[in-house]
């Protein structure tokens, strides 16, 4: 009767899912890292899963059934491999920059069915560097935008194998920009950007164990605004005659000067963000894991900065790309295989469609439709003291994983910028964390 009742509920979970998967999907290039290594190797589905401390990444709920203290922290690190290839010039530029990020979470339950948690992460990054370099209004040398959060969490479970939680998001931004302009006949200026700012967001979310082997979950992330604040400066490079170039340079010579530093000022939306999953075990060793994700990245805003004070000297005026990213769907599905009490093999598949249309694909953001395979290892097992006396100190949780993607070519018609845009990225990462 029990086999019964679970078959129907794992079919009805996996029927709701297929129900809401959307026929077009559309990607983010700015979320692709996952903070948690165990749900990197299932492809981020974890939404109905958030059995370790990394749940407050991806549901806070899940922390309601997780006794005693935990940590958990994970290291990501791969490349960021772009091409772009001009016919008009025929000459190809490529960007490689690398990733190098970190993510740490700790929760607690002091009593039983209350958890608290808190943690740091770096929800969205992108970073491009091109080379070789072009000048004379060139859209994007370089360009780097990133959000760390700490965030801290309340979790309760309301009644048996159901539990809500709410959060509360700090959220540091940083944006650094470089591109190239034309100031004169003679000569043309690399203009920087430094723009720096914070936010306030809110989470939360709910996650139902119906029986032991069906979960459903769903979290909610509101929309952060940040405004942003900074400065931007020009170096000018002498092309032509030296004495026809402009003469207001800092610290001119012959070839190259810079002018002084001006205050610009900008905002930005991070998105709205609603997830839903379900995880299912058609026996004890095998479990599947699905979600969708919606981003609401069309609210982002645009690339644009603007003079603190218009008409100060000097005023480089307005600079910027308008963007129009579309709001956003993630398909995410995975995998985790038992094959003894102790170890975990793991997998992930996920297919990412691109957020930009062709007229607006420049190399400031090319972002890629793309195909995502993971693949991940884990350990789960007791620590004992090395005093030698047996006692047993803690658990330890030990994951490894690796993420390729490989991108469909891609076109631009941007005036100027017509490129076709190929990529690849492969990502590796470690998970460590301990219970006590």
């Amino acid at each position: 009767m029990r086999t019964q009742r679970t078959g129907a509920l794992t079919s009805a979970a996996l029927t709701f899912l297929l129900a809401v998967l959307p026929a077009g999907l559309a990607a983010d290039e700015l979320a692709f890292h996952e903070p948690g290594a165990r749900a990197a190797s299932l492809g981020g589905a974890f939404t109905a899963r958030s059995d370790d401390a990394t749940a407050l990444f991806y549901n806070p709920a899940g922390l309601a059934f997780l006794p005693g203290v935990r940590f958990k922290a994970g290291l990501v690190f791969g490349d960021r491999t772009l091409k772009a290839y001009w016919p008009a010039e025929e000459a190809t530029f490529r960007s490689a920059p690398n990733d190098f990020l970190g993510a740490l979470a700790a929760c607690w339950q002091p009593v039983r069915r209350v958890s608290v948690a808190v943690g740091l992460f770096t929800p969205y990054s992108y970073r491009a560097s091109w080379s070789p370099n072009y000048g004379h209004d060139w859209v994007c040398r370089e360009n780097m935008v990133r959000a760390t959060s700490v965030r801290a969490a309340l979790a309760v479970e309301l009644f048996k194998g159901f539990a809500v939680s709410g959060a509360v998001d700090l959220v540091g931004t940083r944006l650094d920009w470089k591109h190239f302009l034309t100031v004169s006949p003679e000569a043309y200026a690399e203009s920087r950007h430094r723009i720096r700012g914070h936010g306030v967001g809110f989470a939360g979310g709910v996650l139902w164990r119906i029986v032991p082997a069906v979960r459903v979950g769903a979290r909610y992330h509101q929309a952060t605004p940040v405004d942003l604040t900074g400065s931007t400066y020009r170096i000018v490079y002498v092309t032509g005659s030296p004495a026809a170039a402009p003469s207001d340079r800092v610290g001119a010579s012959d070839t190259y000067g810079n002018w002084p530093y001006q205050n610009v000022t900008g905002r930005l939306t991070w998105p709205r963000e609603l997830a839903v999953g379900a995880a299912v075990s058609p026996w004890p060793a095998l479990t599947v894991s699905a979600d969708v994700q919606w981003d609401r990245w069309s609210g982002f805003g645009d690339w644009i900065f603007e003079p603190a004070e218009p008409g100060s000297d000097p005023d480089y005026g307005t600079q910027g790309v308008v963007l129009g990213l579309a709001d956003t769907t993630h398909v995410k599905a995975g995998l985790e295989f038992r094959p003894s009490r102790t170890l975990s093999l793991r997998a992930g598949y996920t297919h990412l469609a691109s957020a930009v249309d062709r007229v607006r694909r420049t190399m400031l953001y090319p972002d890629l439709e793309r195909d995502v395979l993971s693949f991940g290892f884990g350990y789960e097992g007791p620590v004992f003291s090395i005093w030698g006396d047996g006692e047993r100190v803690s658990d330890l949780s030990f994951d490894l994983f690796v993420r390729y993607a490989r991108a469909a070519t891609a076109d631009s018609t941007v005036p100027g910028y017509e490129m076709t845009y190929s990529s690849r990225r492969i990502v590796f990462g470690v998970g460590v964390g301990f219970t006590f």
